[in-house]
C-alpha cells in the first residue's frame, strides 16, 4: 500500500505519543522524583546550604524590620514604628531619597550610556588585533580592587596633598581649587566623578557580546540603504541589544538604591548629611548604635523600592523579539 493511501493518523500518532511521553517525563510527579532520586540527592546539600546561608539571613533581617531588635535585648514587636520613624520623623530621610534619585540618573549615564558608547566605538574598529587591544584595556581596571580605586580618588581630592588642586593651580585655575569632599556644594558630584570617564568594564563587555551576535546581513543592509553610523546605532544596534540594555539598567538601578560603600569610604555621609543615602543610615544604625530592627526597616524599604524599579523596567524595556 502506498504512503498516500494510509491515513494521516498512522504517521502523526508516533510523534504525538513521543510528545506525550516527553510531557509526562517533564511533569513533576512522585514517580519522576523516584526515578531521578540520585539527581535530587546530589542537589539536596546545595539547596540546604543555599537556604541556610543565602536565604535565611536576609529573610530573617527583613522580618525583624517590625521589631525593636538589638543584639543585647530580646526582640520586641513594634509593628510599623521603625518605618514611620524613618519616613516621618527622621529629618534627613527626604534628602537621602533625593540623593538616591540623583544616583539613579548618574548610574544610567555611567553604567549604561557610557559603556554602550564605548562598546560601539570598539566594535567599529576593523582591525581584529586593535579591537582585542582595546578590549584588554577595558578589562584591565577590573584587576584593581574597588576599595583601592576609592582610596586613590580620596587622595586625588585631598585639598592639601591631592594632585587635582595642584593641577588647577599649575594651569592658573587656582580659584577652582577647593576641598572637594568637604564642600557641601561639590561633595556629592565629586563622588559621582569617581572612576571617570565611567567606562564600566562589565557593561562594555556585555554590550560587545550583544553587538557581536548581530547578523552581518544587518550591517550590509544598512550600508546598501546608505544609513549613517549614528542612524544605524540608534535604529538597528540599540533595539537589537535591548536585552542587554535591560539587564544593565536593572543592575544600575539596584546599585544606585542599595550601594553606599563609596560614600562610606569617601565622606561617611558628610559633610553633615549632604551625601548620605538610606543605605548609609542603615549601616550606621546597625553597626554604630546597634539598632538592627531600625536598620532592617530601611533595608526592607530599599528592597521594595528595588522590586518596584525592576517591575517598571521589565514593563517598559522589552527586547525587539518580544
Amino acid at each position: 500500500m502506498a504512503r498516500a493511501d494510509l491515513p494521516e493518523s498512522v504517521f502523526s500518532a508516533p510523534a504525538e505519543d513521543r510528545r506525550l511521553e516527553t510531557d509526562s517525563r517533564d511533569t513533576i510527579t512522585w514517580a519522576n522524583v523516584r526515578r531521578s532520586w540520585l539527581a535530587y540527592a546530589l542537589l539536596a546539600p546545595v539547596v540546604v546550604l543555599l537556604l541556610i546561608f543565602n536565604y535565611y539571613p536576609p529573610l530573617l533581617g527583613l522580618s525583624r524590620a517590625f521589631f525593636e531588635w538589638r543584639p543585647t535585648r530580646e526582640a520586641a514587636f513594634v509593628g510599623l514604628e521603625n518605618f514611620s520613624h524613618y519616613l516621618l520623623h527622621y529629618p534627613e530621610s527626604g534628602r537621602e531619597f533625593a540623593n538616591v534619585a540623583r544616583f539613579l540618573v548618574y548610574s544610567l549615564f555611567a553604567h549604561v550610556g557610557m559603556p554602550f558608547v564605548m562598546a560601539e566605538l570598539i566594535f567599529a574598529i576593523r582591525s581584529a588585533t586593535t579591537k582585542e587591544f582595546y578590549r584588554f584595556l577595558v578589562v584591565l581596571p577590573m584587576l584593581v580592587p574597588q576599595i583601592v580605586a576609592m582610596l586613590l580618588w580620596s587622595h586625588i581630592y585631598d585639598p592639601g596633598l591631592g594632585p587635582l588642586n595642584d593641577f588647577l593651580e599649575a594651569v592658573g585655575l587656582d580659584i577652582l581649587a577647593r576641598d572637594w569632599l568637604g564642600d557641601p556644594k561639590t561633595a556629592l558630584y565629586a563622588i559621582m566623578a569617581v572612576n571617570f570617564p565611567w567606562v564600566a568594564s562589565i557593561g562594555t563587555l556585555i554590550f560587545l557580546g550583544g553587538l557581536s551576535q548581530i547578523s552581518s546581513s544587518v550591517f550590509d543592509s544598512c550600508l546598501l540603504d546608505g544609513c549613517s553610523w549614528l542612524r544605524r546605532v540608534v535604529s538597528m544596534d540599540l533595539p537589537l541589544v535591548m536585552g542587554q540594555v535591560r539587564l544593565l539598567v536593572i543592575l544600575a538601578m539596584l546599585g544606585a538604591t542599595q550601594s553606599f560603600q563609596i560614600i562610606l569610604v569617601l565622606t561617611r555621609g558628610g559633610p553633615g548629611y549632604v551625601t548620605s543615602v538610606p543605605g548609609m543610615t542603615m549601616y550606621t544604625r546597625a553597626f554604630n548604635t546597634g539598632q538592627f530592627g531600625y536598620a532592617s526597616a530601611i533595608g526592607l524599604l530599599l528592597f521594595i523600592l528595588g522590586l518596584a524599579l525592576i517591575f517598571l523596567i521589565n514593563k517598559t524595556l522589552r527586547p525587539h523579539y518580544q
